[in-house]
């Protein structure tokens, strides 16, 4: 009896090891037949991203609509650079006057990516906005205001398509400033 639980033994632990061979060794070939492929080159094209934000809101005395395009570009698998122009409208009563503004600009942005869903996002813009300039009721007046926005949030790829929610606070943040910290910013984009 213990002859045959012996040979038993033997026979199932050369199959074993004859198995584990033949893995080591076609593994071996596959890798090195994977080294002599060319790679597919990467197109520039297939870097670029587009998409945008779209935003607005409203209260008793007040309502914005804001429209923001962006044109991105991935620097590396966790680093993206890219533009966003902005446009927002809005509109206020106050003591039952009402006025509305039109707002217009530009930024440039990076986005670190980590933790295949988390992201760190830092912003500079430049805000053209409409004001009253005090002690003129007539009219309105233009200026440029200037924005960095800090912050990060969450970022979901699904195919060639993403979705992005964002935290951003902006420590230039002026009396002039259109937004209020902190900005939550909801968006998507579709990979070219």
């Amino acid at each position: 009896m213990k002859s045959k639980l012996l040979l038993v033994m033997v026979i199932m632990l050369s199959f074993g090891t004859v198995h584990a061979q033949y893995e080591n060794t076609t593994g071996g070939k596959q890798q090195a037949n994977q080294k002599n492929q060319p790679r597919k080159a990467v197109s520039p094209l297939s870097k670029i991203y587009i998409g945008g934000n779209i935003g607005g809101g409203w209260s008793n005395t007040s309502a914005y609509f804001e429209i923001s395009p962006i044109i991105g570009y991935r620097v590396t698998s966790a680093l993206d650079a890219g533009t966003r122009l902005t446009y927002i409208y809005s509109k206020y009563t106050y003591y039952g006057v009402k006025t509305s503004y039109h707002d217009m600009g530009a930024s440039i942005f990076m986005r670190y990516h980590f933790l295949k869903m988390l992201f760190l996002h830092a912003e500079f813009e430049e805000l053209n906005t409409q004001y009253y300039p005090a002690g003129i009721n007539d009219g309105k007046s233009r200026r440029w205001v200037s924005g960095l926005f800090l912050g990060g949030g969450i970022y979901r790829q699904m195919g060639m398509t993403f979705l992005h929610v964002g935290i951003l606070y902006n420590v230039l943040d002026t009396q002039y400033s259109p937004y209020t910290n902190p900005v939550i910013r909801i968006g998507f984009g579709v990979g070219l």
